[in-house]
């Protein structure tokens, strides 16, 4: 499994479009590929900041979807200026009560 990071560091002014524009995308494009597990979006109001933490069978198969969908993906959330990360997942645990 493998986590892609991709945070926007907009401004408190821009939170909202920025989460509204990156949450449409993600549920429309994104949400249909085979290899896509899911996606959780985070916002930080305060500071400006989006987070979006998504959950893809392997770091090629995003590669391959961001590639193939950049005109899509850019008309949609360019003007936040995305600044991704790409992460292994290690370990997890889980909470002693669930």
């Amino acid at each position: 499994m493998a986590i892609v990071l991709v945070e926007f560091p907009v401004g408190p002014e821009d939170t909202e479009a920025c989460a509204r524009a990156v949450g449409d995308l993600t549920a429309t494009l994104v949400a249909g590929q085979p290899e896509f597990h899911g996606a959780i979006l985070h916002t930080d109001a305060a500071s400006g900041h989006v987070l979006n933490y998504m959950e893809w069978d392997s770091h090629a198969a995003f590669i391959a979807f961001r590639d193939a969908n950049a005109d899509a993906i850019g008309a949609a959330i360019g003007r936040f200026s995305p600044q991704g990360r790409m992460l292994d997942i290690v370990r997890t645990v889980a909470s002693e009560s669930a």
